[in-house]
């Protein structure tokens, strides 16, 4: 029997975010709450857990519940000891005060994603909005969405020297491959362009996609209180900092990498050259991902 089934889960808007109570995440799940946890993941997008107060290896050991936890050389700063795993998000590393999804060493979005809240900023700023990419998609007319359906997205790395490549082309839409729901997979501050639309084109079409990911009714916004846990899907969820505080605030972050085998052919191309490369989001969509004369070719489930 699942040990969620004893737990109070409350949802926390109607566009995405549920709050589980009375459930221990220190102690080692059984595999029916764990079953239950990512379907609560999947369907909510965001799982919020007040009072906690994990360690970062009880934190790491939870998350290995939901996949295979990706080491984070490329981040500004990552916990002693913790092989890379644990990620410190502190002020002194900047605050993401812009709409994003994370990504892995290699400019791909990362699986399911948690935030482990260890000390709060101390004037109560600093919460964390969460948006769902499935609600924005959903929100253009039938004729935009066939639009969409055919767009490649060129997601460009910016500010972060240590990821393998600097531009990544996916496809703009998805089909997930636990839910079969179709969605935008979409950063707001990191795709800058569309392979298939003229300068003048992308830039409307990435204002009106600016505009809906700061629409309220998409969003949750979640204060933080210490001890407590987030975990999101982030392959159809983007988020922001609210950068509304001063002095210390410190996190841990631990991700999971998205399902997928991939295979590298061509590392170490010249400038210019170019293979048949894929990332396939479903069995039909092709995209090509691409950066500081590497090329790789993979089957990417979203």
């Amino acid at each position: 029997m699942s040990n969620l089934s004893e737990a109070k889960v409350e949802p926390l808007s109607g566009s995405l975010g549920v709050q589980v109570s009375g459930l221990d995440l220190r102690k080692d799940l059984d595999e029916a709450t764990v079953a239950d946890l990512r379907k609560l993941i999947l369907d909510r997008l965001v799982v919020l857990f007040p009072d906690q107060h994990l360690s970062s290896d009880e934190q790491r050991a939870l998350m290995r519940h939901f996949g295979e936890v990706e080491k984070h050389p490329e981040r500004p700063r990552v916990l002693e000891d913790s092989d890379e795993e644990v990620v410190v998000i502190t002020p002194s590393a900047g605050v993401s005060a812009v709409w994003h999804c994370d990504y892995e060493p290699d400019f791909i979005p990362c699986g399911i994603c948690s935030l482990n809240m260890i000390e709060c900023a101390a004037d109560g700023g600093g919460d964390t909005i969460f948006v769902n990419a499935y609600r924005i998609y959903e929100s253009f007319s039938e004729r935009m969405r066939e639009l969409l359906d055919g767009l490649t997205a060129v997601h460009r790395n910016t500010g972060n020297t240590g990821r393998m490549r600097d531009e990544a082309w996916f496809p703009l839409v998805g089909i997930h491959p636990e839910t079969g729901r179709r969605g935008l997979l979409y950063s707001a501050h990191h795709v800058q362009d569309f392979v298939e639309l003229i300068p003048e084109e992308s830039e409307m079409l990435l204002a009106r996609l600016q505009q809906l990911t700061q629409k309220p009714s998409f969003s949750l916004r979640h204060h933080w209180r210490p001890g407590s846990i987030a975990l999101w899907d982030n392959r159809c969820v983007q988020h922001y900092v609210v950068p509304d505080f001063e002095g210390s605030r410190l996190l841990y972050q631990v991700t999971v990498r998205a399902p997928r085998d991939v295979r590298i052919i061509g590392g170490g191309l010249k400038t210019g050259e170019r293979l048949d490369d894929e990332f396939h989001f479903s069995a039909e969509q092709r995209g090509v991902c691409r950066g500081r004369g590497k090329r790789r070719k993979a089957r990417v489930a979203w």
